[in-house]
């Protein structure tokens, strides 16, 4: 299965790019996916512990698994004041 992967703020600044296509194998979940990401990113690998998952626009646990041509999104810890 082919996924999107849309990364945010510091995340897409790591990577240097927004947006990507995973492909992953049948029954593959969102830990898998941060798996998969780390190889083809590896600068990420250190943010991407901390991240909220969310597929297709909505907020999910990590377990969940992905279908084909799902938009995951990773969301980095925020903090404001």
């Amino acid at each position: 299965m082919v996924i999107t992967v849309r990364l945010f703020a510091m995340l897409k600044d790591a990577a240097g790019f927004e947006q990507c296509q995973l492909e992953l194998p049948d029954g593959a979940d969102g830990r898998a996916a941060r798996e998969y990401l780390a190889q083809d990113a590896p600068t990420l690998s250190g943010h991407l512990e901390t991240c909220r998952l969310a597929i297709n626009l909505a907020y999910q646990p990590w377990e969940t698994s992905l279908q084909d041509e799902d938009e995951l999104c990773l969301i980095p810890p925020v903090s404001g004041g």
